[in-house]
């Protein structure tokens, strides 16, 4: 009976392998490709106990210029699955040379075992195809797998109270007396109109206990928040900073992209006394980071602001020039800058538009934890050598490590770096203005140095 269960399984599999297929997906899978692959996931598929998910990853017999592993993992279908698989691959430097994807019905018996196609529960069926690696290799991605696709299953399944979670904050906040705490509660507003993925919550009380949700009820390679970071949070609302504190965490999300997790921090409070934080985690999503400055509370409250100090008109020149920086600029990061360093942030920006050159900024967390660098380059400069030189160069006078870094290309002629450093405690900030003059001088270049010597 489950053998001619698989053998269904494995016939519907071969035709949805390219039905919806990309067509780069399908070079060099003829029909006996298909066959094989469509045996190798039914087989992965035949007994799966129930919300577990089932991996296999196999060698491929090849030439030497050809060395390949496939994998197929078949889980419950949900949101994130793909990427998340994909990003995690990325993460261990694997090329993938092929990615399908098929969902298909199928009925479980109690222990799991499969016995029936086209009805039931809708089950996600990946077979990816990549380079080869050695067997430590592999035993660490199917570890990181492993942990990816829990962090998948934790964040779906508590989607629903991690939105209450947020809406609740959001509407403490709206009610607050403090204009940009309202304005904060208008942001959390926005995220919970799909501008943010949620993908974990924890409500965190000083001197121990806390309530957590998605990912942060799983042990994770390093803490959400790490503890010295919750108590400087705690001063910082203390020193009556409005609400909420947005920050990056040092912990990569597993889940949709591999990039620090974005928090978003509201204090907790009872009887009028600062108790804890509420934590939520996630990531911007691409239309967030893409809007404009205008639609993005807090940001335009910014934005606003500038406006009127320097008297730019929104519908001239500078005023035009200062809205499409702020758009240009990482909105999850920017948003969380205090105000004075988002103004400096945003007039180099508006003035490298004007005269594209080479420049470096720095700008430190709120907390202090991080220090964000911004290094602007002209594009054909751009090389991976060049980048690792100037993060080294970062580095060391920071006397920290690089964490993640990003780069932005548009159409001025200049290509942007961005770094995230994680300080230790009590670091002392680098010399921005010699930093700035150390890179202009490595990109002079030898000949011309020597000249103006």
């Amino acid at each position: 009976m489950v053998k001619a269960t698989l053998k269904s399984l494995s016939d519907a599999l071969a035709v949805r392998l390219v039905e919806g297929a990309l067509p780069g997906e399908l070079e060099g899978f003829g029909e006996a490709e298909r066959a094989e692959a469509a045996r190798f996931v039914a087989a992965t598929a035949g007994a799966r106990p129930p919300a577990t998910p089932r991996l296999e990853l196999e060698t491929i017999s090849g030439d030497e210029t050809n060395r390949q592993m496939r994998l197929a993992i078949v889980n419950d279908d949900m949101p994130f699955l793909v990427d998340s698989i994909a990003a995690t691959i990325g993460a261990h430097d694997i090329d993938i040379d092929r990615i399908i994807h098929p969902v298909l019905p199928v009925s479980r018996t109690e222990d799991g075992t499969i016995s029936g196609v086209g009805e039931g529960a809708p089950e996600s069926m990946i077979y990816i195809e990549m380079e080869r690696v050695d067997a430590r290799r592999r035993r660490a991605l199917v570890s990181d797998i492993e942990r990816a696709l829990a962090n998948v299953r934790a964040a779906v399944a508590d989607w629903p109270p991690m939105q209450a979670a947020m809406a609740a904050d959001a509407e403490r906040l709206r009610a607050s007396d403090d204009a940009a705490e309202r304005e904060g509660g208008a942001l959390l507003d926005w995220f919970l109109d799909r501008h943010f993925t949620l993908l974990g919550h924890e409500r965190w009380r000083r001197g121990g206990g806390s309530e957590s949700l998605g990912i942060a009820r799983l042990d994770q390679p390093v803490p959400i928040l790490a503890e010295a970071s919750r108590k400087l949070a705690l001063d910082w609302f203390a020193e009556g900073n409005a609400a909420p504190l947005l920050v990056k965490s040092n912990l990569i999300s597993s889940v949709h992209r591999a990039v620090p997790l974005d928090l978003v921090l509201v204090p907790l409070r009872e009887d009028g006394q600062l108790v804890g934080l509420s934590i939520h985690a996630g990531l911007w999503t691409s239309s967030a980071l893409n809007a404009p400055p205008q639609a993005v509370p807090v940001l335009r409250a910014r934005l606003a602001a500038m406006e009127a100090k320097f008297g730019f008109d929104p519908k001239g020149h500078t005023g035009k020039a200062l809205a499409h920086a702020l758009t240009q600029l990482p909105h999850d990061l920017v948003v969380g800058f205090d105000p004075a360093s988002l103004e400096q942030l945003a007039l180099t920006a508006m003035s490298l538009a004007d005269r594209p050159r080479p420049k470096l900024l720095l700008v430190p967390s709120p907390l202090s934890r991080q220090l964000f660098a911004f290094v602007w380059l002209p594009r054909d400069e751009l090389t991976t050598q060049r980048r690792t030189s100037v993060a080294s160069m970062i580095a060391q006078a920071a006397g920290a490590e690089i964490a993640s870094w990003a780069i932005d290309l548009d159409d001025s002629g200049l290509a942007l770096l961005r770094f995230v450093l994680d300080l230790p405690q009590r670091a002392a900030l680098p010399d921005a203005a010699a930093l700035d003059e150390q890179l202009e001088a490595m990109l002079r270049g030898w000949a011309p140095a020597l000249e103006a010597e």
